[in-house]
């Protein structure tokens, strides 16, 4: 009595864990709508049926419920594999796997209500819903083996063992030698599918992000490709006409100076330094919005005469040491670096303005560095990080530019030991060292 109150037990707390098994399932498929969700949660409700019919056939002894128990077992393993090949290698129904389904109730119809023989009757049904289990468990491996997922080794793992397992039903289970051993070790097998199919919607989130990520990179990438080539046409556009117009304009007052008397020379005269100013602004601006140095000599003299004209604005040190060629860096590449020298610079100019600068480029391990160092006060780490989060040093503007060339940024500072910002971007796929 007391062996059919732990097998009760046992029974009840499988079949909760099941329905839970289930309706994890089914709440996964609901948000992701990943039809193999689906299917776990019908799989888990046929297991979850099963059970049931053994708790029935355990308090009524009516030979119906042992009919539905093994039907029920089945059509779960048949389910699960389903689930497996739909994961695995995509799922198409053929009219043969119809054969499949209906063996659990034709043979639990002659095992039950036709058979007196045990072994016989039970031999052909463990050994269906053992290779089924198994078959379940190739799937995942052979999914395991073409895409690295912990969730479909976990599946595999769990489903080889569980089809081993069964295989000892007609000699131990049966017999009560397993009772009530047998549910609790299912129980273990059921947690650890569920702890797989976690896993798999952990690896799902995680290509996902990786997905989006790449997207995100990819539209970072084009907008700010798409950001310099509007510099690079609104410089050429005030280059070649603006400044023209300017160019032109000069002249012309220049010889309308020639003829006019003396009080209106020096009217023209004035008009003519003030479009010499515009012409020094449109010059300036048209270096800023697109260094002519970085497309006509390459990035390195550029960064040098970026530095060169910075260092001829203040009194303090500024060193720039590189190498006397770099390898080849995209073009976006290039001109991400040049703007963050610049803002680099920038953030020295304001907060730094008499401290010493050292400008560093190097190359190595197929990445190019570029390291701004400067002896100010510097910042600590709390105040460095509310004022990158609160968009100030153009820190941000500069990490999404990196960013979006595959690079990395690195700031560090301290409390009276300056700043260093610390660049490296890869090299393009063509480059040799």
């Amino acid at each position: 009595m007391n062996a059919d109150i732990l097998e009760l037990d046992a029974a009840i707390l499988q079949a909760a864990i099941t329905s839970l098994a289930g309706g994890l399932c089914f709440a996964l498929y609901v948000r992701y709508e990943r039809p193999y969700f689906a299917w776990f949660g019908i799989a888990w409700s046929m297991y979850l049926a099963r059970l049931l019919s053994m708790l029935a056939f355990m308090v009524q002894q009516d030979l119906i419920w042992l009919f539905f128990h093994q039907l029920f077992t089945g059509e779960a393993a048949l389910a699960l594999l389903w689930t497996a090949i739909g994961f695995s290698r995509g799922a198409q129904w053929r009219n043969v796997y119809w054969l499949a389904v209906a063996f659990p109730p034709l043979w639990a119809y002659l095992a039950i209500f036709q058979m007196d023989n045990f072994l016989l009757a039970a031999g052909p049904a463990v050994a269906f819903l053992s290779a089924a289990t198994l078959a379940t468990g190739v799937m995942f491996l052979r999914y395991r083996l073409k895409n690295p997922s912990s969730g479909a080794s976990m599946l595999a793992v769990t489903f080889l063992l569980w089809g081993l397992h069964h295989l000892d039903y007609p000699i131990l289970r049966a017999r009560g030698v397993w009772t009530p051993w047998g549910y609790y070790l299912d129980i273990l097998f059921l947690l650890g599918a569920c702890a797989g199919i976690l896993l798999l919607v952990n690896h799902e989130l995680a290509d996902g992000l990786r997905l989006r990520t790449a997207e995100l990179e990819h539209l970072q990438r084009r907008m700010v490709r798409q950001h310099e080539e509007e510099r690079r046409r609104l410089s050429l556009a005030l280059h070649d006409e603006t400044a023209q117009v300017f160019a032109a304009l000069k002249l012309e007052l220049g010889a309308i100076g020639e003829r006019v008397d003396d009080a209106l020379r020096r009217r023209v005269a004035r008009a003519v330094a003030l479009v010499d100013t515009g012409l020094t602004q449109i010059r300036d601006v048209t270096h800023d919005l697109r260094p002519s140095l970085l497309d006509d000599l390459g990035l390195l003299p550029a960064l040098r005469s970026l530095v060169g004209e910075f260092a001829s604005r203040r009194e303090a040190p500024t060193t720039f040491d590189a190498p006397e060629s770099l390898p080849v860096v995209s073009d976006d590449a290039e001109v991400a670096l040049f703007r963050a020298l610049q803002e680099s610079l920038s953030n020295v100019g304001r907060h730094a303005p008499n401290a010493p600068v050292q400008v560093t480029v190097s190359a190595s391990g197929g990445r190019v560095r570029l390291a701004v160092r400067d002896a100010g006060p510097g910042f600590d780490a709390r105040e460095l990080e509310r004022l990158e989060a609160a968009g100030h040093l153009g820190l941000a503007g500069m990490r999404e530019r990196i960013a979006g060339v595959g690079g990395e940024v690195r700031v560090t500072s301290a409390r009276h030991e300056g700043v260093t910002i610390a660049i490296d971007v890869p090299l393009a796929e063509d480059s040799t060292p």
